[in-house]
């Protein structure tokens, strides 16, 4: 059965031209196929495996994976809070969602798979892919479960950021990535809706960095 989902996966990632949403969207439901027969503590792919799950999900609250994305927007938003180069802080929001971890972890799970790919190797098609997922991922919220279903490792994960709060109280607690209209620039752009213990919602352009850091 493996063998057949890397035939099929090789299909997709060795496209010359730019690859189709609904190949996306294939790629990721057969990659997580193969990575749901790995047991998640031995996984060396956690944040590729969130985002297959992310792409086959209405929401994700179950995932340790996804509650650090949280916990790393938290920090960098402390982090960032006092900068002025709007640039710099879209861009280190972008990479805490995950995206650069996902092509790392892509390539070198096709490079253990044995799959010489272009997808992944390629920054057009790339660009190409990331926009493709977006689109699958939009208004997908990942966001903590009820404090009253949290285990070990989540309420860890909980107090993480509520030690290190953007202002008192407000924590991260969701994030969504939609479709925003900005009246200045008058055209909707793909933005990060990042809500806060304190029901403060944060919207700002998602800045994609399709290098590999």
């Amino acid at each position: 059965m493996k063998n057949d989902l890397l035939i099929k996966i090789k299909r997709i990632v060795t496209k010359e031209n730019h690859i189709s949403e609904d190949e996306v969207r294939s790629l990721m439901g057969i990659i997580r196929k193969i990575l749901d027969k790995i047991d998640p503590d031995n996984c060396k792919y956690l944040i590729l495996r969130l985002f297959c799950n992310w792409s086959a999900h209405t929401e994700i609250t179950n995932s340790n994976s996804g509650l650090r994305i949280l916990a790393k927007i938290n920090d960098t938003l402390v982090e960032t809070k006092d900068m002025k180069s709007n640039f710099e802080i879209r861009s280190k929001i972008s990479e805490a969602i995950g995206f650069v971890s996902l092509r790392r972890e892509l390539t070198m799970f096709l490079k253990e798979e044995n799959i010489s790919d272009i997808l992944s190797s390629n920054d057009n098609i790339w660009s190409v892919y990331l926009y493709h997922l977006m689109e699958i991922i939009r208004d997908v919220p990942i966001s903590f479960p009820p404090l009253s279903k949290l285990d070990k490792t989540k309420i860890k994960i909980y107090n993480q950021i509520s030690q290190n709060p953007i202002k008192p109280g407000a924590g991260v607690t969701s994030i969504l990535i939609s479709l925003f209209t900005y009246p200045k620039e008058k055209e909707d752009l793909m933005s990060i809706f990042i809500r806060t213990e304190d029901t403060t919602t944060l919207i700002m352009p998602l800045l994609i960095d399709v290098s590999l850091k």
